[in-house]
């Protein structure tokens, strides 16, 4: 009973961070806030500038500056959950802290580890897979369109939330000219019936 509750506990916690990271990302790494400004300044006014374009991804393996998060924000995000697992575990009497801990840091070391060969291709195994691929593609559009595609390791929150960009055709011309061509069409119900030209002809030449 204690595993299989650690266990859940681990799975519904590493499903939980998916929405976590999705959140940090977008209100504290993309919004100047107070007192975690210097994420804002270190992600959004210096990661994104430095890693865009032709220089998302380095050509040479090596150790490249301003690619992880600070060296605070591992054990600081681990640590801001810790008093709430605690808590649950009391309120709820199951065993259930050390599942959720492990699938957080589990969750937070795929995060870094899968981020930086993003940028900084390293040869290893991992990146012959066809979902690391998508991954990579998944972060590049990212870093052309800062507010879509917030996750980086498991994009389910984008998929909930409605920001997860497959392709670059959804900002074309072309897509959002036949949007707004459509949403400009008539319905039914809405459309007018216009006078026709030989109409306007006779009322013109009765005055």
């Amino acid at each position: 009973m204690k595993i299989v509750s650690e266990v859940v506990a681990g799975l519904v916690a590493f499903v939980y961070c998916s929405f976590f990271e999705w959140y940090v990302h977008r209100y504290i790494m993309h919004v100047k806030r107070w007192p975690l400004h210097d994420a804002f300044r270190g992600h959004t006014l210096v990661h994104h500038q430095i890693y865009h374009g032709e220089n998302y991804m380095m050509k040479t393996p090596g150790r490249y500056p301003h690619v992880t998060l600070r060296w605070y924000a591992f054990p600081g995000m681990l640590g801001f959950h810790v008093p709430f697992f605690l808590l649950f575990q009391w309120l709820t009497g199951l065993p259930t802290f050390w599942g959720a801990m492990i699938a957080c840091t589990l969750y937070f070391s795929g995060y870094e580890y899968t981020h930086y060969l993003m940028h900084v291709p390293c040869g290893h195994y991992v990146e012959r897979f066809r979902w690391f691929l998508f991954l990579r593609n998944h972060h590049r559009l990212h870093h052309k369109y800062m507010l879509r595609n917030l996750n980086v390791f498991i994009p389910l929150a984008d998929a909930c939330i409605g920001t997860l960009v497959t392709s670059e055709g959804w900002r074309s011309k072309e897509a959002l000219k036949k949007k707004f061509v459509d949403a400009g069409k008539p319905t039914k119900r809405h459309r007018v019936l216009l006078p026709r030209r030989s109409d306007k002809k006779a009322s013109v030449n009765a005055d």
